[in-house]
């Protein structure tokens, strides 16, 4: 059996950490190809570090300035390593165009034969997750590859039954079985504690907010953006608590160039080393994000979170109460704000139980030795 992983940016690298750290224990043959869609090392880099995950054995270095151009050469690109190694699965992980391009090479290789043994089998990993909201570059990702994917592990019997409803169940392998991230928290959460990084910006525990922002559709527009910053400020005021803000790179860019007076309760910081960043997660009072990854960790984590987007692909969080969706209304979520400084919150196991990638690296070898029947009694 030989794995290949497709990976690249912070999510992907994070969750599938536990999954790769397995396959290195147990001497299993797999190789990583990176496509470096995240090229800044405190993006990327610090992670594989982090996780002590082996250097890729490839890295595609497509640009990321235009999807076509990021497509065109990483697709091209991972078609040609696959025709080198010729693996028997391919792993992609998330929504990311990175695990959309793994996943649509692997498709695009297979084409070329007819005989099933020869053929990569495709795994999605974190597969079901629906927004439906299709303004959303990372649901047609999610959409295209649960369709080209063979065998799909879902992180809730909610995602189970989105797959069900697009009848994808009929000809492919679907397993429920938790979202890995709830095993990077299950083995990180005891560090948090010799942690250093409240002390660091003058924190206390349970006593500040937590903002990250980065999507388009939420940054990208200066006016909507710069409304959101001083709607915050306000909430800030209104609480006498501060916020951190870890900035993404590219919303850097775009806070630099709004013309924003000093802010005396949003403190912007760099991004944070994972450790750093769960630390802050853990022990915040309330987590503000557009992240779909967040509002996971969140639950496992114990603390509440509002979301500033208009629809979510992760609906078991609203409906366990531990994320409210409030868009970008102020009214919304200053009520969000008073719900949940008046609700006490537990960690969640909904998401998962911190033992999903032994949970799919059995499967996977169950389903090897289930093939190499088949293929056995063919010949």
């Amino acid at each position: 059996m030989k794995i290949c992983i497709v990976l690249s940016t912070r999510p992907e690298i994070i969750k599938l950490a536990t999954l790769i750290n397995i396959l290195k224990k147990k001497k299993i043959n797999f190789f990583l190809i990176n496509t470096n869609q995240h090229y800044i090392n405190i993006m990327s880099e610090v992670f594989f570090n982090f996780f002590k995950i082996p250097k890729p054995k490839y890295n595609v270095k497509a640009s990321s300035s235009t999807y076509g151009g990021f497509f065109s050469k990483t697709i091209k690109g991972i078609e040609n390593i696959l025709y080198k190694e010729k693996p028997n699965y391919l792993i992609v992980q998330g929504d990311t165009n990175t695990a959309f391009a793994g996943c649509f090479a692997a498709s695009i290789y297979n084409r070329k034969y007819f005989d099933d043994e020869k053929k990569i089998k495709i795994i999605h990993v974190e597969a079901g997750l629906r927004s439906f909201d299709e303004r959303m570059p990372e649901e047609i990702n999610r959409k295209l590859i649960d369709q080209l994917s063979n065998i799909l592990f879902t992180p809730t019997k909610f995602d189970f039954e989105n797959l069900s409803k697009e009848r994808l169940n009929i000809n492919k392998k679907i397993y429920t079985v938790g979202n890995t991230i709830s095993d990077v928290i299950k083995d990180n959460i005891k560090l948090i504690k010799k942690n250093s990084i409240l002390k660091s910006f003058g924190l206390n525990k349970k006593k500040y907010f937590l903002i990250t922002l980065h999507r388009p559709e939420t940054v990208d527009d200066p006016k909507k953006f710069h409304k959101l910053i001083i709607d915050f400020e306000k909430i800030g005021k209104k609480f006498s608590t501060k916020f951190l803000f870890p900035v993404h790179p590219r919303t850097k860019k775009i806070i630099n160039k709004l013309n924003i007076k000093k802010l005396n309760f949003i403190k912007i910081t760099k991004p944070l080393e994972f450790l750093d960043f769960l630390t802050i997660m853990k022990n915040s009072k309330i987590i503000f994000t557009d992240s779909g990854g967040i509002q996971e960790e969140s639950s496992l984590l114990g603390v509440p979170c509002i979301t500033i987007r208009t629809t979510t692909e992760r609906q078991l969080s609203i409906i366990n109460k531990t994320n409210i969706l409030t868009g970008y209304d102020y009214n919304k979520i200053l009520k969000a704000v008073i719900y949940f400084n008046n609700t006490s919150m537990k960690p969640s196991t909904v998401f998962g139980d911190g033992n999903v990638s032994n949970r799919i690296l059995n499967l996977i070898k169950k389903f090897e030795i289930k093939l190499n029947k088949s293929f056995k009694k063919k010949s």
